[in-house]
């Protein structure tokens, strides 16, 4: 009798147990049935025998049942062996059991597939495996988790940054970034072709290692100031290149992080070398100009003419201040010299008006003439001029006057026929 109620007992605690067990499993199959991932359990013989419900509508599988009661065997499936999904399978049967085993994210064609409901059309998945055993059996569950979110975020830094780079690279300027202890930590091509070395070479230092002393200090201290300025810095710096001096405009601006920390500075540097030589040849050429623009006034207002041999007119047109009245002295002086004149006219028909410093300019002029041995002849004196010079009490002896130019002109060439004439009788003597 006892026996009989210590079974009883028994097999009621063991009903009890069946029922917790099966409620377990129930469990289990329910969670793994509806995990919000994909989840397929392999086992040692490459058999599926479980596929959850997520994983069943990303493949439009009708049921759990058209799976299991299947002959599918993943060691034999030719994509799932091209794909290296039976690698990192077997993996995680032998020599990994019992750790994680994940593959490399890859891309599945939702629309090859004929899955034509999905947002993407492509979408990136990582896939792992982890083997477990029950009564000495090794199985495998594997996860597909949808990693198309970080993928293409991913993406899109990389694209932003082979664009950054792209543009640092190849902007025709300067570009490089130090940490606020001053070290380099980017330099762009522009760079090392300025300063002839590899970037290698640079990154890493300061500019104390790189420059001359004076230099470096100077660029340490507008660094400094930038570092805790809020607004862009600007200056210019020379920097002798290969024999040659090269002048440089250079903006820098602080680098902050998110929270507004200051961890470095950025310079943006232009080579205006050329601009510089470019300025200077404008400046030359302007300065040129304006000596030639100066020479060709002065030539005008100061006309010399030679008419005939030994005699030169200059005719004086408007007004005459100091600064002409020595021109006309320069300009009746060379041309004395050069033309080796004898009869000089100086014409003021075209001078409206005669003060102290025009009498005093044509009395030098006489004097200076005759100095030269040559005979200054006046011509074109009005009425009203000539009563300006008798009460200015100009004196101009040695100074023959004549109405007109005309006359002037053919009085000196009369006098040179007569030099002539005496000369050629002094030649037929001998």
């Amino acid at each position: 009798m006892d026996d009989a109620e210590a079974l009883r007992a028994e097999n009621e605690s063991l009903r009890r147990r069946v029922a917790e067990l099966e409620h377990e499993a129930a469990l289990y199959r329910a969670y793994f049935e509806l995990l919000p991932i994909p989840a397929v359990v392999h086992r040692e013989d490459g058999k599926v025998v479980e596929v959850n419900l997520r994983n069943r509508e990303i493949l439009a599988i009708p049921s759990r049942e058209a799976v299991l009661g299947s002959a599918y065997n993943t060691f034999e499936d030719a994509e799932a062996i091209a794909k290296g999904h039976v690698v990192y399978l077997r993996k995680a049967l032998g020599e990994s059991f019992g750790e994680p085993v994940t593959m490399p994210t890859a891309s599945f064609d939702n629309v090859a597939a004929g899955l034509h409901g999905s947002e993407q059309r492509t979408v990136w998945t990582e896939t792992t495996y982890r083997g477990f055993e029950v009564d000495g059996v090794r199985y495998v569950v594997s996860t597909n988790v949808d990693v198309s979110d970080r993928v293409r975020a991913q993406q899109a830094r990389e694209e932003s940054q082979a664009l950054l780079r792209g543009v640092v690279e190849l902007a025709p300027c300067i570009i490089w970034v130090k940490d606020a202890e001053g070290r380099y930590l980017l330099l762009n091509k522009q760079a090392e072709q300025v300063f002839g070395v590899h970037r290698s070479a640079l990154l890493g230092r300061t500019d104390a290692e790189v420059f001359p002393t004076d230099l470096a200090q100077f660029y340490d201290t507008s660094d400094q100031e930038t570092l805790t300025s809020e607004a862009p810095l600007q200056l210019e710096s020379s920097l002798p290149l290969e024999g040659e001096l090269h002048h440089f405009v250079t903006t820098k601006f602080a680098l902050r992080n998110e929270a507004g920390r200051v961890y470095g500075v950025c310079g943006i540097s232009l080579d205006i070398t050329a601009h510089r030589h470019a300025e200077a040849e404008a400046r030359r050429l302007q300065e040129e100009m304006i000596r030639v623009q100066e020479a060709t006034l002065r030539a005008l207002s100061t006309p010399l003419l030679p008419i005939a041999e030994g005699v030169v007119v200059m005719p004086l047109i408007g007004n005459i201040d100091s600064a002409r009245a020595q021109q006309v002295l320069e300009a009746l002086l060379a041309g004395i010299v050069e033309h080796q004149a004898s009869q000089v006219i100086l014409d003021v028909t075209g001078v409206p008006l005669v003060d102290t410093h025009v009498a005093n300019a044509l009395v030098q002029a006489a004097q200076a003439v005759r100095l030269l041995g040559a005979q200054a002849v006046l011509t074109g004196i009005q009425p009203a001029i000539a009563r300006t010079l008798v009460d200015l009490g100009a004196n101009l002896s040695g100074v023959e006057t004549r109405a007109t130019l005309e006359s002037g002109i053919a009085q000196a060439l009369a006098k040179i026929g007569r030099s002539a004439g005496k000369a050629v009788k002094r030649m037929r003597a001998f």
